[in-house]
Formats: C-alpha cells, sequence, structure tokens
C-alpha cells in the first residue's frame, strides 16, 4: 500500500473509534421520563415511567382530552391513543380507525413523536399523569416544556 492509502486508512480509523468504533448504538432501557424547559435546559420533573398520559381541555370546544404515550426501548416517544368527548359543532364523528368507548371518541394510534413540546395555560388544565400519580404541568404556565426520555447512562 502506497504511504498515501496508509495515511488514509490510518485517517479512517480515528474516525471510526471517534465515533465509538463499529460497535450498534445501546438501546436505552433507562424507564424514565423528564419534563425540561426548553428554554433553559432545567429538569422540572424526572419520574420513573414506561408509559405516561397527557390531559388537557381543548382550547375551542372546552372538552376533555387524553392522549397515551409510551416510551420505546431506544428512548423515543410514541403516542398510542387519543380520547376525546367531542369536536364540537359540526365536526365529523365518523373517522377512519375512530371508536366510541365510554362515551369518548377513541383514536387508536402508532405515532412517533421526534420532539414532545408543549406549551401549558392554566385554563387549559395540563396535567401529566404516570402511573397513579397526576401532575399539574400548568404551574409552569406559558413555558415550553419538552417531556422526553432522558439519555442513557452506562452502567
Amino acid at each position: 500500500m502506497t504511504r498515501t492509502g496508509w495515511r488514509g486508512l490510518t485517517a479512517l480509523a480515528a474516525v471510526i473509534l471517534c465515533a465509538g468504533g463499529s460497535q450498534a448504538p445501546r438501546a436505552c432501557s433507562n424507564g424514565m421520563l423528564a419534563v425540561v424547559g426548553v428554554r433553559d435546559g432545567q429538569t422540572r420533573i424526572d419520574l420513573p415511567a414506561q408509559a405516561f398520559t397527557l390531559k388537557w381541555r381543548h382550547s375551542v370546544s372546552l372538552t376533555p382530552v387524553e392522549a397515551d404515550y409510551i416510551i420505546t426501548p431506544d428512548g423515543g416517544i410514541v403516542q398510542t391513543e387519543e380520547r376525546f368527548v367531542a369536536h364540537g359543532p359540526g365536526m365529523a364523528y365518523d373517522g377512519k380507525g375512530w371508536v366510541q368507548r365510554d362515551g369518548a371518541m377513541v383514536l387508536p394510534l402508532d405515532r412517533p413523536v421526534p420532539r414532545l413540546i408543549l406549551r401549558t395555560a392554566p385554563e387549559h388544565e395540563n396535567r401529566l399523569i404516570v402511573g397513579d400519580q397526576m401532575i399539574d404541568l400548568t404551574r409552569w404556565p406559558a413555558t415550553p416544556l419538552e417531556i422526553l426520555s432522558p439519555d442513557c447512562k452506562e452502567d
């Protein structure tokens, strides 16, 4: 191999080592959920969770809405269902895939959410439900919050 070829190979090896070698990325199974301020990066809530629900009052119809999410093994968030009482006047009630359950419209989903950012307001009654805990997110009104699974930490 020529001198130039060896230099290129050495440079490539250095890049591979700096990038983490040939290992596949580790799956994240820390089972944690965090609520972080988007502007300041400060963690407001940090607790164990594999699934959670967001509950709020719709800004137009003023009816309750609930959305269920799971945290995937790689730390992603997937919305699995949304439930609501009514869209409001003039909206269809026969959407594709919708079902009625316990007096509510239910939309089953499998929707990955790359970033789950919300802005809370007391009039919207934003709540985070994890297990049997209900957390009032309106204590940070008009503050953009991101719900995420924190990065995996090495064991």
